[in-house]
């Protein structure tokens, strides 16, 4: 394993495909053999230059963190079986593959740790951000006022998922700031930048998410960043109306 004491400048510019390994041998092909696999029915849908391998707890005592990423050299596709003979047996050795070829797999001068207990899925950042992220929520652009609602949140006493996926046909469809769960309802609470959210395609964009969550049983709170910053204790106000409505939250 190659190490590096900073991210290549002339990648800086790249794209990571942030990929959860299912077990340390999956790193030490990746490591020795160059290769990294994903099934052909859940292909990535978007482009990427580079990977980046996030090893949860089984990779004890080195787990829930991202601590080597490498540059993609090539893809192609391949059965299960051809990638790994020695499976015949496997359920999916027949199954289609996409192959990424990598080159030497390269050591974070700082490992990035999940240490919000967050559930991490595959996703995509900036490779920039790789060396930028602080933690595991930093990868995905989490900001500040977030962290300040994911303390009051906790003032109050509240159980709640951060950065919760809600999946459909398998796939990430939306990646939720805060979710708590009720006895007769889910909630969805938001933190919207004032920069980013409050552009005319951004506002049209968080109108079609917020409905297609009500749709799957969601009820979508959005507190601004102000508010949130100056009004903590009005918006705790509001998630507790909306937690009684539901019947309080879950035990």
């Amino acid at each position: 394993m190659r190490r590096t004491a900073a991210l290549n400048k002339s990648c800086s510019k790249g794209t990571a495909l942030i990929a959860v390994l299912r077990a340390p041998r999956d790193l030490g092909i990746a490591a020795q053999d160059h290769w990294y696999r994903i099934p052909l029915k859940k292909a990535p849908k978007h482009k990427f230059t580079h990977i980046a391998f996030y090893q949860p707890a089984c990779f004890k005592p080195c787990g829930k963190r991202i601590e080597y990423y490498a540059e993609v050299a090539g893809c192609c596709v391949a059965r299960r079986l051809d990638i790994l003979p020695g499976e015949l047996g496997h359920p999916a050795a027949k199954q289609p593959y996409l192959l990424y070829n990598l080159g030497p797999l390269i050591k974070l001068p700082r490992a990035i740790l999940n240490t919000s207990g967050s559930r991490v899925v595959f996703g995509y950042a900036p490779l920039s951000r790789l060396a930028e992220a602080g933690d595991i929520l930093g990868i995905f652009g989490v900001v500040a006022v977030e962290n300040l609602m994911c303390a009051v949140l906790r003032a109050a006493g509240f159980t709640f998922r951060r950065e919760h996926v809600v999946l459909r046909g398998g796939r990430v469809k939306y990646r939720l700031d805060f979710a708590l769960f009720c006895k007769s309802g889910k909630l969805d609470i938001e933190c919207d930048g004032h920069r980013f959210h409050s552009q005319p395609g951004q506002r049209a964009k968080d109108a079609y998410r917020d409905k297609w969550l009500k749709h799957h049983g969601w009820t979508t709170l959005r507190f601004g960043e102000h508010e949130v910053f100056n009004n903590a204790e009005v918006c705790i106000g509001e998630i507790n109306t909306a937690i009684a409505f539901y019947g309080g939250l879950k035990g």
